[in-house]
C-alpha cells in the first residue's frame, strides 16, 4: 500500500518554489561548466547570484567542491558504519551476533543472582507456593474439564510445573526477568551501586553555587567535585596545563567541546567536568572499585582503566591523584559492613524484588489443553469380599484391610479397553532467549560520538579482548533492540512501535501496538524488489497483531523478512494470502480465514479479545487502484468497529460501522478476514 499524499499550505507552495531551484541547480551541475554557473545565478537571483555565477563557472572551482563532498561522504560514511566495523573486527558477524552474546553474558549473571536467593530456604518455599497456587488453579479447571467433557475417562496429567519449571526454576525467572525489567531493575537487582555513600569535605571556594549547581544537574556529590576541583587546579580558573587543559577542572578544548561548553567561563567549566566525571561513574558502577576507577579515568582517560584489567592504572600520576582525590572526601557508607565471621550478603532486597516479579506474573505462568484422547490396553483388577451369600466388589483399599483382617477376600484380573484422556499443564514462560532479528543502528553523527569513535579508534590498537570488555560496558545489548537511553551514544531504529489506546467492549484490545509502514525507518527498508512504505502494509499489520497479542517487539521489517523467506511476497503484487495464517502460527498464535458471509464471528472473537486482519478491495478505505490490509481491532459500546491502519493515523483514530467494514471486505473464496488470537 502506498503512503497517502495531501495536500500542503501555502507554505508548503514557498517551499516548493525553493526546492524547484535547487533542483535546477542540481540538475545543470551534469553538465558543469558555465551551464552551471548560469543555472546557479537564476536561482539566487540578484547581484549575489552574478557574483556565484561568476565564480562557479569555473571548472576548477568544481573539482575543488566535487572533492570536498567525496571527502565528506566517505567520513561520514566511516562515522555511520564505525560500530559495525567495530563489531565485525571484534568478530561479531553482525549486530544480532553482539546482541546474542552480550544478551547470554546479562542472563548468566541474573540467573546467578537467582541460584544464590534460591540457596535461602525460606525465600525459596515462598516463591514456590506463588508459583503452586497459579499451578493448583490450572489443575482444578482441568479436574472440571475432565469431569464435564469426559467422565468415564482415565485422566493423566503432563505437568510442566513438574518436568520443567522446578527443574530450572533459575533459568526460568532469569528469562521472565530479563525480559519485564527495564536497565535500573536489573542494574539494583544485580546489585550494582546506584550512587556512592554520603560524601562531604571541608573545602570550599567562591565557586561553590556553581559546584552545587553541576551537583544537581548531573547527580555527581558535589563533595567529589570540590575534591576534583581542588586536586586539578586548586579552584584556579586561570590555570592551564602545559598540554593545555583549561580552568578550575583542568578540561582540554577537545573534551570542553565535545561536552559542549566553554572552558574559559568557569559555570561551564565546572558543569563539563561534572558531566565528564558523571559519565566515569556510570561506565564503572558496576564495579566493586567504581569510584576509585571513575576518578582514575578522570585523570587517565576511560581507555587506560579497562586496558589495566578495571583497575587504576599502574601510572604514579593517576595513582597519586586518586589518593589525593580521596582524601579531600568523607565518605559514609550507607550499608554497614557485616562482621568479620558474617560475610553473606543480605539478600532481602533483590528477594523482594523477585517475589514482586512472580506475583505479578504467575497468573501468566501456566496454561491447560487437552493433548490426546485414547483407547488403551490395561490390566484391570477387581476386588471382592466373600461372605455366605456371594461376593461383594469392594474398593482396593478395603480389600487391603479385611485381608489384614484375616477375612475373606477375593481378587480377579483380566484385560480391558480403558479409555484415558490426557491434559497438559504447560509452561508458558520462554525457555530461550529470541535469537537477534535484524537489529539495526542509527547514523550517529553527533559531537560526543564522533569523539568517541575516535577514542575507539585507539582502543583498536590494544587488542580484541579489550575492545569487546570496553564494548560490553560502554553499551547495553537492550541499546541494540530499543535504541537505548536519551545518553545513549548509538542504537538501532525505534523497533517498539506506538501504543494507541482504544475504548472497546468485553476483552476487545484496549492497548494496540501501532507501526506505521510510511514511516521511517520502515518506510525505505527493502521489501521483495520493492520497500515496506510501498507494498508492505501485510507484514506491518501482522507486526501489529503479533507485538500486541504475544507482547513480543515484532517489528515491519522482521515480518517482512519472513515473507520473504517464506516466498510469500509476489513481485508487482504485494504480500500473498497465505501470510497472514502463516506468520500467526509462526509466532504461536492462532489463526482462523473467514468470509464476509461470517461477519457476526468476527464482530464476536474482537470482543472475546481476538485481533483480526482484513484484506480490503481496491478504491475502498484508500480510495486507491491498490488492495490493502488493515486490522481490526475492538468493537465499541455503540457497536462499531475500531482498527489500526498501517498506512493512515488519521483512519486509525476513526470507527467504522460493521457494515462498511464488511463492505470493504474483498469477494475471495477463502474469505477476506483473518481471525487471529492467543
Amino acid at each position: 500500500m502506498k503512503k497517502d499524499r495531501t495536500d500542503t499550505a501555502p507554505m508548503g507552495q514557498a517551499a516548493s518554489h525553493a526546492s524547484q531551484a535547487a533542483y535546477a541547480v542540481a540538475a545543470a551541475v551534469k553538465g558543469e561548466g558555465t551551464a552551471v554557473g548560469a543555472a546557479a545565478g537564476t536561482a539566487l537571483g540578484g547581484p549575489l547570484g552574478m557574483t556565484v555565477a561568476a565564480l562557479t563557472s569555473s571548472r576548477t572551482f568544481w573539482k575543488v567542491v566535487s572533492g570536498i563532498f567525496a571527502a565528506i561522504f566517505l567520513w561520514m560514511f566511516l562515522i555511520v558504519n564505525m560500530i559495525g566495523i567495530i563489531l565485525t573486527y571484534l568478530g561479531f558477524a553482525d549486530a544480532d551476533s553482539f546482541v546474542n552474546e552480550a544478551q547470554s553474558a546479562e542472563l548468566s549473571d541474573i540467573k546467578a543472582r537467582i541460584e544464590a536467593i534460591l540457596e535461602n530456604e525460606n525465600y525459596e518455599q515462598e516463591l514456590l507456593e506463588l508459583i503452586r497456587q497459579a499451578r493448583d488453579e490450572n489443575l482444578q479447571e482441568i479436574h472440571a474439564d475432565k469431569e464435564a467433557n469426559y467422565a468415564e475417562y482415565e485422566l493423566t496429567v503432563i505437568d510442566e510445573y513438574e518436568t520443567k519449571l522446578k527443574r530450572n526454576m533459575s533459568y526460568y525467572l532469569a528469562m521472565l526477568a530479563s525480559g519485564s525489567w527495564d536497565r535500573s531493575s536489573l542494574n539494583s537487582f544485580l546489585g550494582y551501586p546506584t550512587d556512592w555513600g554520603d560524601m562531604s569535605t571541608s573545602l570550599t571556594s567562591q565557586y561553590d553555587r556553581y559546584f552545587e549547581e553541576a551537583s544537581q544537574t548531573y547527580g555527581v556529590p558535589v563533595a567529589l567535585l570540590k575534591a576534583v576541583g581542588m586536586t586539578e587546579s586548586g579552584f584556579n580558573q586561570n590555570a592551564v596545563s602545559y598540554v593545555g587543559a583549561i580552568g578550575i577542572m583542568q578540561l582540554m578544548p577537545g573534551t570542553a567541546a565535545s561536552l559542549g561548553v566553554n572552558p574559559y567561563d568557569a559555570r561551564e567549566n565546572i558543569l563539563g567536568g561534572a558531566k565528564y566525571i558523571a559519565n566515569n561513574l556510570q561506565q564503572f558502577q558496576g564495579y566493586s572499585n567504581g569510584l576509585e576507577l571513575a576518578i582514575a579515568a578522570y585523570n587517565a582517560g576511560p581507555g587506560n582503566v579497562i586496558s589495566y584489567g578495571y583497575q587504576v592504572p599502574p601510572f604514579k600520576e593517576t595513582q597519586d591523584y586518586v589518593k589525593k582525590v580521596l582524601g579531600y572526601l568523607t565518605i559514609q557508607e550507607q550499608k554497614p559492613e557485616a562482621p568479620p565471621d558474617t560475610e553473606e550478603e543480605d539478600l532481602s532486597g533483590p528477594y523482594g524484588q523477585l517475589k514482586e516479579l512472580v506475583m505479578e506474573n504467575a497468573g501468566r505462568f501456566f496454561s491447560w489443553t487437552v493433548t490426546g484422547e485414547r483407547e488403551a490396553d490395561q490390566i484391570k483388577t477387581v476386588y471382592y469380599q466373600i461372605s455366605d451369600s456371594g461376593k461383594t466388589e469392594v474398593e482396593k483399599a478395603v480389600y487391603e484391610q479385611l485381608k489384614a483382617d484375616g477375612e475373606r477376600v477375593a481378587a480377579d484380573t483380566f484385560p480391558a479397553k480403558v479409555q484415558t484422556v490426557e491434559y497438559t499443564l504447560a509452561l508458558l514462560l520462554n525457555a530461550r532467549q529470541p535469537a537477534g532479528g535484524g537489529y539495526g543502528y542509527k547514523y550517529v553523527t553527533s559531537q560526543s560520538t564522533f569523539e568517541l569513535v575516535l577514542q575507539v579508534l585507539k582502543r583498536m590498537s590494544e587488542g580484541i579482548d579489550s575492545l569487546k570488555d570496553s564494548f560490553f560496558s560502554l553499551f547495553s545489548w537492550s541499546d541494540f533492540v530499543t535504541g537505548g537511553g536519551t545518553d545513549s551514544y548509538i542504537g538501532n531504529i525505534d523497533a517498539t512501535g506506538d501504543i494507541i489506546a482504544y475504548d472497546t467492549v468485553g476483552k476487545g484490545m484496549k492497548k494496540v501496538v501501532y507501526f506505521n509502514q510510511g514511516e521511517e525507518p520502515w518506510g525505505s527498508l527493502p521489501y521483495g524488489d520493492s520497500t515496506i512504505g510501498a507494498a508492505g502494509c501485510g507484514p506491518t499489520s501482522l507486526a501489529i497483531v503479533i507485538s500486541t497479542l504475544t507482547g513480543q517487539t515484532v517489528n515491519p521489517q522482521t515480518t517482512a523478512a519472513f515473507a520473504i523467506n517464506n516466498g510469500e511476497y509476489v513481485s508487482g503484487a504485494g504480500t500473498a494470502h497465505s501470510f497472514p495464517t502463516n506468520a500467526a502460527r509462526h509466532w504461536g498464535l492462532t489463526c482462523e480465514r473467514v468470509g464476509k458471509d461470517r461477519i457476526d464471528e468476527v464482530v464476536q472473537a474482537l470482543k472475546d479479545g481476538k485481533m483480526v486482519v482484513e484484506i480490503c478491495e481496491a478504491y475502498t478505505i484508500t480510495g486507491g487502484s491498490d488492495g490493502h490490509f488493515i486490522v481490526l481491532t475492538g468493537v465499541t459500546s455503540d457497536g462499531y468497529i475500531t482498527i489500526a491502519d498501517c498506512a493512515s493515523r488519521e483512519r486509525t483514530a476513526k470507527v467504522y460501522s460493521v457494515d462498511t467494514i464488511r463492505s470493504y471486505g474483498r469477494d475471495l473464496s477463502d474469505g477476506a478476514f483473518w481471525i487471529i488470537g492467543k
